[in-house]
């Protein structure tokens, strides 16, 4: 926080004292000049500097004591107190399609979504519940929360600013609903987040240059919202930032050149607003960017060379500017003569690996632009920066899939074999069904078979214009082998798998997200050592 934005609060709180004296007399005013006693709730919302918890009707708390919900209640008070503050939630949570199980009949520990630790409530996990209320102001009395999941749902109206009180709070994500109004800048008191997770909402307003207080925040996610004005020149001390995700919004102004600043920074997004001016040269000298997406902005100038790894090619073919002949930062220095396409793809396996033991990240993974690039893609990009555009092959030759005679279980024309790396073409019909669909509905299907002699890398990536595309990599030659690994998006038109196996047969299903959906795909398979 700036000087002057303190000096303007400390200014602002004086002047509501000294009109609290007028009205309620001198300790009124001291009392809220300290922070004390109950001059929180002297008047409506307090200083921002003063937690605001909501008082819970007495009824709450006496259900809560029954010793059912809560066993032990006389022990447990902080218990009893979170038992409260949600039951005074559920309905406004609920809204009119919503049916939560919380009730006092019930130990809180079967509520839905809610997990228990340390006697009290650690996690609310309300994802795709139906819930079309809102965000009760009684959910920031939860004082020892660590997570809160609310995304995917069809909440209305804003986001309380009481939230604000969760000192313990790690986790925010409340994407994918219908939230409107600002984000409240009691959220930069949130000293222990690392996630912020927005987007997908009707949020108005400016960004809270207090989230620049958000010292451990890692991922700060905030696209397709409406939101307006500058990126604030606060969030560059967020040391620890690894994602600024802020595309498809209505932001002006000029990129400022302290994002060169955010030394931790894997993925920018500023994608889709109106942001005007050149791209600031201090881009290029962040050494753990990985994706920048820039496109459908009023940017000038060119595009430093130095960004253009970081590109994927969806978004060198978006960009609206030139990449830059020459100058300070536009070009690269090759980091050796050579690079083996093996350590390439070791290294980009191992980076999979790192992102998929990452919670948040593997719930949400459908929805990053840049993890739905092919790895074949990034491999070629990676030799290329480390080698200066050579890419020396294994001493050893990579061994090359053998094709099976069929795939066990499915019909002749749903199944193929492959025999060699490549790529093939194939279509979705409705005589050809999945082996491992979602729900009761029909999911079509093609199926490819392959065998490897030694253990290798094998990367597969399955792509379509017509519909949204979902893999299967399955143990053995039949189509009901057990799943080795799985991944697919509703939103993507292109996924991967990439994987370390050992010598024997697999199956690759190839099937889409969405049920009874025909459509054209590409599957590209790449083995290596």
């Amino acid at each position: 926080m700036g000087v002057k934005s303190y000096v303007s609060r400390r200014a602002i709180r004086v002047g509501t004292a000294l009109a609290l004296v007028a009205l309620t007399g001198v300790v009124g005013a001291a009392l809220l000049m300290e922070g004390v006693g109950d001059a929180r709730a002297f008047i409506a919302g307090g200083s921002d500097d003063v937690a605001r918890h909501m008082a819970i009707p007495a009824q709450f708390t006496a259900q809560c004591s029954n010793g059912v919900a809560v066993a032990n209640p006389g022990g447990n008070a902080g218990l009893v107190g979170d038992c409260a503050a949600l039951l005074a939630a559920k309905d406004a949570l609920e809204g009119a399609t919503g049916n939560l199980n919380w009730a006092a009949d019930r130990a809180i520990g079967d509520w839905d979504g809610v997990t228990i630790a340390n006697n009290r409530v650690s996690e609310l996990d309300l994802s795709d519940k139906g819930l079309d209320g809102g965000i009760p102001a009684e959910l920031g009395n939860l004082d020892e929360l660590a997570m809160l999941y609310l995304y995917r749902n069809g909440l209305t109206g804003g986001i309380p600013a009481e939230l604000g009180n969760l000192a313990n709070l790690r986790w925010a994500e409340m994407w994918g609903n219908e939230l409107t109004g600002a984000i409240p800048a009691e959220l930069g008191r949130l000293a222990n987040l690392r996630t912020l997770w927005l987007s997908n909402n009707r949020l108005t307003g400016a960004i809270p240059a207090e989230l620049g207080d958000l010292a451990n925040l890692r991922k700060l996610v905030l696209n397709g919202n409406q939101l307006t004005g500058g990126i604030p020149a606060e969030l560059g001390g967020l040391a620890n930032l690894e994602w600024l995700y802020l595309s498809d919004n209505q932001l002006t102004g000029e990129m400022p050149a302290w994002l060169g600043n955010l030394a931790r920074l894997d993925l920018l997004s500023l994608s889709g607003n109106r942001l005007t001016g050149e791209i600031p040269a201090e881009l290029g000298g962040l050494a753990n960017l990985t994706y920048v997406f820039l496109h459908g902005n009023q940017l000038t100038g060119c595009v430093p060379q130095s960004l253009r790894a970081h590109m994927t090619p969806w978004e060198r073919q978006r960009i609206e500017l030139p990449f830059c002949a020459g100058g300070a930062g536009a070009t690269l220095t090759p980091t050796a003569t050579s690079v083996s396409a093996g350590d390439v793809m070791g290294r980009l396996a191992a980076l999979e690996r790192q992102v998929a033991g990452i919670p948040e990240i593997r719930r949400q993974v459908g929805e990053i632009p840049g993890l739905k690039e092919q790895v074949a893609v990034l491999a070629t990009r990676v030799a290329r920066l480390e080698g200066d555009g050579a890419v020396t092959p294994t001493a050893t030759p990579s061994p090359t899939p053998t094709g099976v005679a069929g795939v066990v279980g499915a019909p002749a024309a749903c199944a193929q074999s492959l025999a060699g790396s490549g790529s093939v073409r194939g279509n979705w019909s409705s005589g050809c069904l999945s082996a491992n669909p979602p729900s009761s509905a029909d999911y079509y299907a093609r199926f490819y078979t392959f065998t490897l002699g030694a253990a290798s890398e094998v990367t597969i990536t399955l792509s379509s214009n017509d519909t949204a595309p979902y893999l299967y990599l399955l143990n053995g030659a039949g189509r009901d082998g057990a799943i080795n690994q799985q991944k697919g998006s509703a939103t993507a038109s292109s996924v991967a798998i990439t994987a370390s196996l050992g010598a024997g047969a697999y199956t690759i299903e190839a099937t889409t997200w969405h049920s009874a959906t025909v459509g054209d795909f590409t599957l590209e398979v790449e083995i290596g050592r």
